[in-house]
């Protein structure tokens, strides 16, 4: 039995956390690929925004501030044998 990610688009969200209640924000994309010797290869891909909160004290001075930074990530899963979502032989 196949799901929509191995048998159907290929392509599947990356969440922010388990989606127990729906709250959670995708954050990048799965794509099911091959490799060029037709192995099945995993794409993933990360974009999110992370803060990062900063207290300096300079003499008797605190000075706040919060940085963002944008971060992206590609990674690739080679020699995947079954689907991380149904269990399927790929």
């Amino acid at each position: 039995m196949s799901c929509d990610f191995c048998g159907g688009s290929r392509a599947a969200s990356v969440h922010s956390e388990p989606r127990r209640d729906g709250a959670a924000r995708t954050v990048g994309t799965m794509a099911l690929g091959r490799r060029y010797d037709g192995a099945p290869l995993i794409r993933v891909d990360v974009e999110t925004e992370t803060w990062v909160d900063m207290d300096v004290e300079v003499g008797n001075s605190l000075h706040c501030s919060s940085i963002s930074a944008e971060v992206e990530a590609s990674a690739y899963v080679e020699n995947a044998r079954f689907c991380p979502f149904c269990g399927a032989r790929l």
